[in-house]
């Protein structure tokens, strides 16, 4: 009789899971960041990508100045590297804050705020990678100096603000990337490669996105863009200022694992009605690791 046929290969193994990571994929959890960052087993997670919450400088009752914003923002991605797996990614997306002159014997203001958190995050053990530039259509823009447009006087030019900064930081690390890629079975880095037609510049244009609920959305295609270049299939992916919860949407769609945390229960229940039985939704004050 002919010989039995061969069986049949073996299924390909799971990707590295980071440490303690079960109880933190596809989670919600409400609460502060920085008290649910704490709660994080440390090198638990491959690629966080968050937008900051705005500094208004009017509203002195959620930072009393810009100088504790920018400290709140330290603290945050402090706890961030603390728990980002050796030789992983931070994405942050930011740009300078225009504060309108309160009236017209008065100046605007605008704080730089990736400038001014650059050396924050690079002095706390953030290397410096890529400086990405988000380009909005023209029309996307508030005017700045519409008064410019009808005198046209010199020193009075102001632009309209049409891109916004993507910062890309990876966690120090003595080791190098191929080694973070070696990780990986040949099948997850087969998955996991970039398909044709990515963005080979720093200059993304892409559509802002809107929302009902927040006004500040993330475009989903912006995070899929950074989940594809800076994680792997199967990888665990983190917001620690969730919004409108994007990008858990986007990681669950690129087969990646998502950790979201929100303060504001109005976004939580936006990421709930989003996401649905995707994800899990505790507390801070209950969840444990």
């Amino acid at each position: 009789p002919p010989p039995p046929p061969p069986p049949p290969p073996p299924p390909p193994p799971p990707p590295p899971k980071s440490k303690h990571s079960e109880a933190l994929r596809n989670v919600v959890i409400q609460g502060d960041a920085l008290d649910s960052l704490r709660r994080i087993p440390e090198e638990s997670i491959h690629l966080t990508f968050t937008s900051p919450p705005y500094y208004n400088a009017r509203d002195y009752s959620t930072y009393p100045s810009y100088e504790f914003y920018l400290d709140f923002l330290s603290d945050v991605f402090r706890e961030v590297h603390r728990v980002t797996a050796d030789g992983r990614f931070l994405v942050v997306n930011t740009s300078p804050v225009i504060v309108p002159r309160a009236g017209r014997q008065h100046e605007s203001h605008r704080f730089a705020i990736p400038f001014d958190l650059h050396p924050r995050l690079t002095e706390m053990g953030w290397k410096f990678i890529d400086d990405i530039i988000w380009k909005k259509p023209d029309g996307a823009a508030k005017p700045r100096n519409s008064g410019f447009a009808v005198h046209r006087q010199p020193l009075t030019y102001k632009a309209n603000a049409v891109t916004e900064y993507v910062m890309v930081y990876r966690k120090q690390s003595h080791r190098l990337i191929d080694w973070n890629l070696r990780q990986y079975p040949t099948e997850i880095r087969d998955v996991s490669r970039v398909p044709d037609g990515y963005e080979p510049t720093n200059v993304w244009e892409i559509d802002p996105a809107h929302d009902r609920v927040h006004s500040a959305v993330f475009p989903e295609s912006l995070c899929e863009r950074v989940i594809r270049y800076y994680s792997m299939v199967g990888d665990l992916v983190l917001d620690p200022f969730a919004g409108s919860g994007t990008l858990g949407a986007a990681a669950h769609k690129l087969k990646r694992d998502f950790l979201l945390l929100e303060i504001n229960e109005q976004y939580v229940k936006r990421i709930q009605q989003r996401l649905g039985m995707l994800a899990r939704t505790v507390s801070s004050d209950n969840w444990s690791k």
